[in-house]
């Protein structure tokens, strides 16, 4: 992974309010990197939280105290509205909207200490299972991973990779007794 180029990439689609594209970036970079560079970055490199932890890790050592870390655990739903169903873009329910929306589901896990945040872990929503439901006879998709299950897996993670924290902070639907967390 070209650490300067992910730095370059994620700025860039942090501060894009329209279309992020290889050569739009590549145009605002005076050609000083080529789209083709930019294109083939993107297709050889499958990121995934690990990589994600190994980026931040050195920063998250910095900052992390002795008490007072939180770990914020919270789901956001990128909406896609025109594109294809598929395992990752579909329906899912809107706490935001009170509805369901067609888009990416992404549980994101984030360390805080302060004032300083850092996504350290994140777990995308796949519906890959088919159901038919019984009222409607449509078929639905499903998750064979739920969201508690994946809350779960991102608190132990951060266990394992040995972040310092006091508090898990997320919505109120998250609180169980499997995960030792009881809604006030």
């Amino acid at each position: 992974m070209t650490k300067d180029l992910l730095d370059i990439y994620s700025d860039f689609l942090i501060a894009q309010s329209h279309y992020a594209t290889a050569t739009s970036l590549s145009n605002l970079l005076e050609g000083s990197i080529s789209h083709d560079r930019i294109t083939r970055f993107l297709n050889k490199n499958a990121f995934s939280a690990k990589d994600l932890w190994q980026y931040v890790k050195s920063n998250v050592r910095q900052q992390e105290t002795e008490q007072g870390g939180v770990l914020i655990i919270d789901d956001s739903i990128e909406e896609k509205p025109y594109t294809d169903e598929n395992t990752i873009v579909n329906w899912h329910f809107s706490h935001a909207k009170g509805r369901c929306v067609k888009g990416i589901n992404l549980l994101s896990c984030l360390v805080r200490y302060g004032d300083w945040a850092v996504p350290v872990g994140y777990e995308v929503i796949r519906k890959d299972l088919y159901y038919c439901d019984i009222k409607t006879k449509k078929t639905i998709r499903k998750a064979s991973v739920t969201k508690n299950e994946h809350f779960r897996n991102l608190v132990q993670q951060a266990c394992k990779n040995r972040i310092k924290f006091e508090y898990v902070l997320a919505d109120n639907w998250f609180g169980s007794k499997e995960h030792g967390v009881y809604p006030s």
